[in-house]
């Protein structure tokens, strides 16, 4: 029996440990005081509930046994809502203003490392080298930069470090990197630019990636570069404040980055976006109106555009001949890119058109479609219980 016993306990600690990463149940405090004793840094997870990336990374990383290995034996590991109870302040401390932030800090409170974003398991077991490693640590590097220290070497990473982490300078300290190299144009040098450039006009080295767009679209590919210069466009016309309803002006800035045809299309986009999201009652109405011109006219806007506004309709209208057109603007979507989303709209409006048996199709294949994507699909699956229930 003692066997039988000493191997269920076997068992039952190597069920333990495939779980993953063992996060504290205590408050911050008690963390900094064990984190402290043990002379382990904390790892906070600064999360919040409705982060999708966050959620992937606690289902499909911090469940991975080799991840709960290193972490378990080399941290204190705490989750906080950064919306609730004593997260508000920590968010406030740390500055955290982007989910997931990863924060390694030691027992006296003091951050050490950090990163924004979600990782797969391999390179957030990385991120926890790195962290351990007063060498790699971004206050180590920090305080190293502060010191003078200009070397290529170590520019390069200290840029890594500081874009992986969200801080606002990693353009400047790129630029410094590139300041020491002859030639720009390598392909190392080319991906390092595209890489760590701020995707805006007012960076040296976006810039330059602009003027050699054809070089570097053979180098990343045309569509990753056409999202960067996206970016780049939608950030400049927020800091520069044109107005999203000034098509006028908005036309002008765009025409910095896209061809003539295409800054039109964009400015136009970004004009019914506001109309579409404003609580207007009347820019409501008037959204209802010219976006029915504005696709006819222009049909290629992008699967995520046409979602948005087949969602947006089913949300604010009534109106059966505009559920309907709804419905084929969520197809053209769903024919594009069909994902979770817009097979949830489209099961949304086939609902309220009363079209039970096409709203449960696309309902179940929204389902299906979320868990492979590591998406939240608790709001489908209420939908789906409404549809079978009727």
């Amino acid at each position: 029996m003692k066997y039988i016993l000493l191997f269920l306990f076997t068992l039952s600690l190597g069920s333990i440990h495939a779980q993953g990463i063992a996060f504290e149940s205590s408050d911050f405090q008690s963390a900094l005081t064990k984190a402290k004793a043990e002379k382990k840094l904390i790892f906070m997870d600064a999360y919040t509930t409705w982060c999708g990336p966050c959620k992937w990374m606690s289902k499909n990383v911090f469940t991975d046994a080799n991840v709960g290995a290193y972490f378990n034996e080399n941290f204190i590991n705490v989750k906080i809502d950064m919306e609730k109870g004593e997260g508000i302040d920590l968010a406030k401390k740390y500055e955290v203003s982007a989910y997931p932030t990863l924060l390694f800090i030691d027992g006296n409170g003091d951050l050490k490392h950090m990163s924004i974003g979600s990782r797969p398991a391999d390179d957030f077991v990385d991120l926890g080298h790195a962290a351990n490693d007063p060498e790699r640590q971004l206050m180590t590097m920090k305080n190293r930069f502060e010191s003078g220290e200009r070397s290529g070497a170590f520019l390069k990473k200290y840029t890594d470090v500081l874009t992986s982490a969200g801080m606002k300078n990693f353009d400047e300290v790129a630029e410094m990197y590139m300041d020491t190299q002859k030639d720009w144009s390598t392909a190392e040098n080319m991906q390092f630019i595209f890489d760590y450039s701020e995707a805006s006009m007012e960076s040296k080295l976006f810039t330059y990636s602009m003027d050699k767009k054809e070089a570097f679209k053979a180098l990343v590919g045309e569509e990753k570069f056409d999202q960067k210069l996206s970016y780049a466009a939608e950030f400049d016309r927020g800091k520069a404040g044109i107005a999203r309803d000034d098509v006028e002006n908005l036309e002008l800035h765009y025409k910095k980055y896209f061809d003539a045809d295409r800054a039109r299309n964009v400015a136009m986009v970004t004009y019914m976006k506001q109309l579409m999201y404003s609580p207007d009652p009347v820019e409501q109405e008037k959204f209802k109106a010219e976006i029915q011109l504005f696709l006819a006219n222009t049909p290629d806007v992008g699967s995520n555009f046409y979602n948005s506004v087949a969602w947006q309709i089913y949300e604010i209208s009534t109106d059966r001949s505009l559920l309907k057109k709804a419905a084929d603007w969520a197809q053209i979507s769903i024919d594009q890119d069909k994902n979770s989303f817009n097979t949830d709209t489209m099961a949304a409006l086939q609902y309220k058109l009363g079209n039970k048996d096409q709203a449960e199709l696309f309902a179940t294949e929204s389902i299906q479609l979320a868990k492979k994507e590591g998406n939240d699909f608790s709001s489908t699956e209420e939908l789906l219980k409404k549809i079978l229930a009727n």
